[in-house]
């Protein structure tokens, strides 16, 4: 890597070049305090380089245009009635509300987005629950979201929020708490 950089820094010998090793660079807005700390002031052109395991090591990938997406992160927790599973009609399952707020956010995407416009909303986990016998009290899931834009990033925060607000089909007592 830095071998490859003294070339570059070869290759055009006036003018200054700055290497900065972006902090926080997924989620926690590494590049806004790098931003912030005036790092990048009076730049001329700026190469971002990623690693991709799936590469041959030594292999270099370029296209034109965006190339890595902005980020964002969500958890919603969905507080039901617990129970016991032999009698599902006395509890309020959050392990259902949740699954098909679930199916919900697969639509935005789905539905809601240019397919010409690249955007994914991706649950990773879901935890609620431990015992086969019992309706947990709450459950709880997350995931991230990410967009090539800053509008289609504040689209899809602003989305997963109502969409988890509007679930009125979900029988009382409940409570979702949308952390996006």
């Amino acid at each position: 890597f830095l071998e490859g950089l003294h070339q570059v820094a070869f290759c055009f010998r006036q003018g200054t070049v700055k290497l900065v090793f972006q902090p926080a660079e997924e989620g926690y807005a590494g590049a806004y305090h790098v931003l912030e700390e005036g790092i990048l002031d009076d730049v001329s052109a700026i190469f971002g380089l990623h690693v991709d395991p799936s590469l041959p090591v030594g292999t270099v990938v370029s296209r034109p245009g965006p190339f890595m997406a902005a980020s964002g992160r969500f958890l919603i927790t969905v507080t039901g009635k617990g129970g016991h599973a032999a009698m599902p009609h006395s509890a309020v399952d959050p392990i259902v509300m949740a699954s098909s707020a679930i199916i919900s956010l697969q639509q935005i995407v789905a539905r809601e987005i240019d397919p010409l416009e690249a955007a994914v909303v991706s649950v990773t986990f879901m935890k609620g629950g431990d015992a086969y016998n019992v309706i947990p009290e709450s459950a709880c899931f997350g995931g991230t979201f990410r967009s090539l834009t800053t509008e289609g990033l504040s689209y899809l925060k602003k989305r997963i929020k109502e969409v988890n607000q509007s679930n009125k089909h979900f029988p009382s007592p409940t409570y979702l708490r949308s952390r996006a």
